[in-house]
């Protein structure tokens, strides 16, 4: 999802079969769009594959969710979107959390896969134009949603896919019980149980 043209494009084209299963899958299932889709978003690549599937819907809301880490008031964190500028990182021109020189910032999240202190040029856009929401939760909101999925459905979900059910517990129990949402599980969290159990046991 980051780097110069073509890479972009191509990761988005490739990804796109997951915004277009979502799309079909949901008709099928619910006879109807969601109301919301969300991912998390680090470089971009798992959010705008299934942000693709309902872009030209503008019924359907859709949300992009990136690591606090620690606090947005701190410097541990890699909310490009919601603290960044626009800048030049790795081939591209996006919006990048970085210094009064234009050196990328150090970042921090607990999920490695959002580690990032830039964003997929296509984000930046959608953020222009306002076609998509970009919002932050903690680590902390993050370990409480891992825990609260594995808990209430069985379900392993990777740290970085976390974040999205982290949002998603926030703003559902404001939603209406017939509406539908989307939250896209990009990767499975058997590499992060071990240092997830590790993290929870201190906080103990």
């Amino acid at each position: 999802m980051v780097g110069p043209h073509p890479y972009p494009s191509m990761v988005r084209d490739f990804q796109s079969v997951v915004g277009t299963e979502a799309r079909e899958q949901i008709l099928e299932k619910e006879g109807r769009l969601p109301d919301l889709v969300m991912a998390c978003v680090g470089g971009g690549s798992n959010a705008l594959g299934l942000f693709s599937g309902f872009l030209e819907d503008p019924s359907v809301r859709i949300t992009g969710v990136e690591p606090a880490g620690e606090g947005l008031s701190s410097d541990r964190h890699a909310a490009t979107m919601t603290k960044g500028s626009d800048g030049t990182l790795h081939g591209m021109a996006t919006v990048v959390l970085q210094e009064a020189d234009g050196e990328p910032s150090p970042v921090h999240s607990i999920a490695s896969g959002l580690d990032y202190p830039g964003i997929g040029p296509q984000h930046a856009h959608l953020r222009e134009s306002g076609r998509v929401e970009y919002v932050s939760v903690t680590d902390a909101q993050t370990l409480d949603a891992f825990s609260a999925l594995c808990r209430l459905e069985g379900i392993i979900p990777a740290l970085e896919s976390s974040h999205a059910v982290a949002h998603a517990m926030q703003v559902v129990p404001d939603m209406s019980p017939d509406e539908v949402v989307i939250i896209n599980l990009s990767g499975r969290g058997d590499k992060d149980v071990d240092y997830v159990a590790e993290v929870l046991s201190s906080r103990d």
